[in-house]
């Protein structure tokens, strides 16, 4: 009861340290913090849309690609300010709300004059990006953020924008693209903080900025904080994940938005709709990796976050997000725990496979409903609190099987232990068995009481086992003031009949030396042969047992030393075949007693009996 106490609260600790340790994990949050940890979990977000699927965009948006066959169409890359002029005519009298250019219009060129008449006839964005820090700084609008509350930014880099020309006849967006560690772009900067010759100033990412050009009562606001904070666009409110961008939620793979050929934009249906115009021919080199496809173009980025918005199907992941990981992180150490810790390996690999069923549909249920929960955190939790369990689970069978060991011999303990179906071979071996037993135990006892007999027995075990073990015997069971040992177990040896000797002498020094000794005889009978060895009992409790006549004979033997008043009666059968074996009977003091009929037997056999024999050398 004490034992079973004592591991009770080693489980309630054990379970204390995992949570604790989850806690910290979920706080500490490697989906977020670690560069690798960042691209494992982009991989395991790129499951989850795996497993979700493509879905259908809204109508509401769709892209104008110059293509390879636009390309091979003009004959010219990158395309020139003309053809853009010419797709932006297309697109405004074909209906379109409005128009964003996914091109960095930098440099003064030709055809910029007719690109502006282009887009002064429509509501238009284009695109900036940052430079580089020694760049010259340009004369732009500021963005189109009505409320910004964000700490301002030391060294902001220079603004890169359009050409002079182009900058009156539309608005600014930022089309700067994020990339996680593993190189896949999977959120949208939610901001741009710019220098430019007026000021510092905030930049919405192109896809906002065109839809607050399609709708100019629409309100943009940033809310910036150190874990994140949101933007308000219009009635929608997006939350910004800890590295303050927008996660993107992909419909598909290339083409899931409508996407038309500039080289075939008679056939296309651009009404009312928001148009990105960009570059996805060969070579280009705006191409990315995303969750669906390894060369997204940049142009599709955009217009995912624009659909996004527009039916407000956002990936979630901030503060609250968070917490949510916390309580997941949680309750995965906890059930991981005590799933892995079940007693039948087995039944706990079963189990910790069905609570890793159960948190990989967890995480993917809130993916669908826009919650991007931490999978690498709530993995690491489980697999920590599955791992304490399986080694609790571990430490408790090594206990029960060191305790269970104490009722079995050592040289058996590892055969029995180690066999997937623990049993020994079905033919009979030789072995030698002897019966050892207290003479007048029974009077003996009738005075000592139950306590005293209970410390008597102990004693006489104790010092069979100490007897016995030196010799590698084993001691196949006690039985009151009996005990049976045998030698040549698990694998029989040539020396077997030496070792029974041997162990028989140093039985009867250690009862003479010992000073707790009550005076008592010892008497022992044995008998070699072929013994079956086996595992008898029923499905959920069994024993060694060593069967055979060889057995049977060695009890008599033991009867008939009682009989004759000798302490010991061994058959030929054990002494003979070998004369170093004879040798050391005799010098032991045994002698041949002639042939005997045994209680039980018919056949007479040949024994050796001997008195209380002296300590010989080996």
């Amino acid at each position: 009861m004490v034992a079973r106490d004592g591991f009770r609260r080693a489980r309630r600790i054990t379970g204390v340290i995992v949570l604790l340790l989850s806690l910290l994990i979920a706080i500490w949050h490697p989906g977020d913090r670690s560069t690798f940890w960042q691209g494992v979990e982009g991989r395991l977000l790129d499951a989850r849309f795996f497993w979700r699927g493509p879905v259908t965009p809204p109508e509401g948006v769709a892209i104008i690609a110059f293509d390879d066959a636009a390309m091979a169409q003009l004959e010219t890359f990158p395309p020139s300010r003309s053809a853009l002029a010419e797709a932006v005519t297309i697109a405004a009298e074909a209906g379109a709300a409005v128009i964003a250019l996914d091109f960095l219009l930098i440099d003064p060129r030709a055809g910029d004059v007719g690109l502006a008449e282009a887009l002064a006839g429509v509501d238009a964005v284009l695109g900036v990006a940052e430079a580089p820090a020694d760049a010259s700084l340009q004369d732009l609008q500021s963005g189109d953020f009505s409320v910004v509350i964000a700490p301002e930014l030391d060294n902001p880099l220079p603004a890169l924008g359009p050409a002079e020309t182009l900058r009156s006849v539309a608005s600014i967006g930022h089309v700067n693209l994020s990339h996680d560690p593993d190189g896949a772009a999977r959120r949208l900067g939610a901001a741009r903080y710019l220098a430019t010759k007026d000021g510092n100033a905030w930049y919405p990412p192109l896809a906002l900025a065109v839809l607050k050009a399609a709708d100019d009562k629409l309100d943009l606001q940033l809310r910036a904080s150190p874990t994140g904070g949101h933007l308000t666009v219009g009635g929608a409110l997006i939350t910004l994940d800890m590295q303050g961008a927008i996660p993107l939620n992909f419909y598909g793979q290339e083409g899931t938005i409508p996407t038309y050929s500039f080289a075939e934009l008679g056939e296309a249906n651009l009404r009312d709709k928001i148009i990105f115009v960009g570059a996805t021919a060969t070579g280009f080199g705006d191409r990315h990796a995303t969750s669906y496809d390894a060369t997204f173009p940049g142009v599709e980025l955009h217009a995912t976050l624009a659909a996004n918005v527009i039916e407000q199907r956002f990936l979630r992941r901030d503060v609250l997000t968070w917490s949510w990981d916390i309580a997941l992180a949680l309750m995965a150490a906890t059930f991981g725990f005590l799933a892995a810790r079940l007693d039948r390996p087995w039944l706990g690999v079963l189990a910790t496979a069905a609570v890793f069923s159960a948190l990989a549909l967890v995480l993917q249920a809130a993916f669908v409903v826009g919650w991007w929960l931490d999978g690498v955190t709530a993995v690491f939790s489980l697999l920590l609190g599955a791992g304490a369990g399986a080694g609790l689970r571990l430490m408790e069978h090594r206990r029960r099987a060191a305790n269970l060991s104490l009722y079995q011999s050592p040289l058996l303990v590892e055969r029995l232990a180690d066999a997937t179906d623990p049993r020994f071979e079905a033919t009979a071996r030789p072995a030698v068995v002897l019966f050892v037993d207290v003479a007048n135990f029974t009077t003996h006892s009738e005075s000592l009481g139950p306590e005293g007999t209970a410390d008597f027995l102990r004693l006489f075990h104790g010092l069979v086992e100490q007897s016995v073990e030196p010799q590698h015997g084993i001691i196949a069971h006690f039985a009151g003031d009996g005990a049976m040992v045998v030698f040549g177990l698990p694998e029989p040896g040539p020396d077997d009949a030496m070792r029974a000797l041997c162990f028989i002498d140093a039985l009867f020094a250690a009862v003479g030396n010992s000073p707790d000794w009550p005076g008592l005889g010892i008497r022992v009978g044995g008998h070699a042969g072929p013994v079956q060895t086996s595992i008898i009992g029923g499905k959920r409790h069994k024993q060694l047992a060593v069967s055979g006549d060889v057995v049977n004979t060695a009890s008599r033997l033991q009867e008939f030393a009682k009989s004759q008043n000798a302490a010991i009666a061994l058959s030929s059968a054990l002494l003979e075949p070998d004369p170093q074996t004879r040798d050391r009977a005799e010098k032991m003091g045994l002698n041949p007693a002639g042939q005997h009929t045994l209680r039980g037997r018919m056949e007479p056999i040949d024994i050796w009996t001997g008195q209380l024999p002296g300590t010989v050398e080996p």
